[in-house]
């Protein structure tokens, strides 16, 4: 399990995460606090846009090329 700070501070940017996200066959979630989201899931990630302290909590063990394609998203 990896845990990856990101910011979305619009709906274009959840747009484009959630569609890098779907990509890939393991889960992936979104946590804020307490707040926990599927990361497949465009309702769930847009409650969380313009939050700070989100984490990205990827369930696998080589996320290589995940990394590469939401790297705008880094915090």
């Amino acid at each position: 399990m990896y845990k990856i700070p990101v910011y979305l501070s619009d709906m274009k940017e959840v747009i484009r995460f959630v569609d890098k996200i779907n990509t890939f066959e393991y889960n992936c979630d979104l946590c804020c606090g307490s707040y926990v989201v599927d990361a497949k899931s465009l309702l769930g990630v847009a409650t969380l846009k313009g939050s700070s302290n989100v984490e990205l909590i990827i369930h696998a063990d080589k996320i290589d090329v995940l990394m590469k394609n939401i790297e705008l998203n880094y915090c």
